[in-house]
């Protein structure tokens, strides 16, 4: 769970949402005692907690095995969400397609989290025993991940800029620390050539290629990253770059593109 001392968030807030998270991630239905040991919230809290979503229908409670599993009404929640910027389109389904199309590399939706953070929403695990490995729900620095460096191309230089200090300021290693100059530069390119790519300089012996979800203004931007060992994507670059491309364009014209601000 996300610490609640470093946020202004509502502790029964976070907690509702962890424990969808909890059975997003296993997907089985679950006990008290297990839900409180994996989120460390305690018993007695979760107890109460899972009752009222049962009240709410948001849970279903199994008086036999005394199990707890999501209800119907929890699917049905984002359907509208996930649908209606590309009509019946689901992103998950476009994922799956680059999955397959781009031979099985792990895929990555984004997005950005708080101030200077991104958000992995959703992965597609890669199906080769040697992959790319990031979990949904992880949050790394912007400037640290091709999605968020393909998020940053979409700002100003001035918010990037102030981004760049606060992931700075709050890496303990000097040498992961980024240079301003040369990291606003890298941004450019990005703008230019309509993608990012991480080559290494973020995770070392792995490439991600990440590109925008084109999406309609008023929603929050999206990223959407394919990424692999640096040997295995390299040999496959130009395939994996063209494939994204044109499973994007397919949602561009119901989308329309985006500005950017210099």
């Amino acid at each position: 769970m996300p610490n609640a001392n470093k946020t202004a968030i509502v502790k029964s807030a976070m907690r509702t949402f962890a424990v969808l998270e909890f059975f997003r991630e296993s997907k089985r239905a679950a006990s008290v005692t297990e839900i409180a040991s994996a989120l460390e919230m305690p018993q007695s809290s979760t107890s109460v907690l899972l009752r009222s979503l049962v009240e709410l229908n948001y849970l279903e409670y199994d008086r036999q095995t005394r199990r707890f599993i999501p209800s119907y009404r929890v699917n049905l929640l984002g359907d509208w969400i996930r649908r209606s910027p590309f009509r019946d389109r689901k992103l998950t389904d476009l994922m799956e397609e680059l999955w397959t199309a781009t031979g099985g590399e792990t895929v990555m939706l984004g997005q950005q989290a708080g101030a200077a953070g991104m958000r992995y929403l959703h992965v597609v695990p890669g199906g080769s025993q040697l992959q790319f490995i990031a979990n949904a729900g992880q949050i790394r620095p912007m400037v640290r991940t091709a999605l968020g460096h393909v998020l940053l191309s979409q700002m100003p230089n001035t918010k990037i800029r102030g981004i760049i200090r606060r992931n700075n300021a709050e890496e303990p290693s000097q040498s992961a620390r980024v240079r301003e100059a040369a990291f606003l530069e890298e941004v450019e390119r990005i703008r230019r050539r309509g993608f990012s790519e991480s080559s290494g300089r973020t995770t070392p012996g792995a490439n991600t290629i990440g590109m925008l979800v084109p999406l309609p203004k008023r929603r929050a931007p999206l990223a959407i990253g394919v990424g692999g060992p640096i040997e295995r994507i390299a040999a496959k670059r130009a395939h994996i770059i063209e494939v994204m491309q044109s499973r994007l364009k397919e949602l561009t014209d119901v989308a329309g593109p985006g500005v950017v601000e210099k």
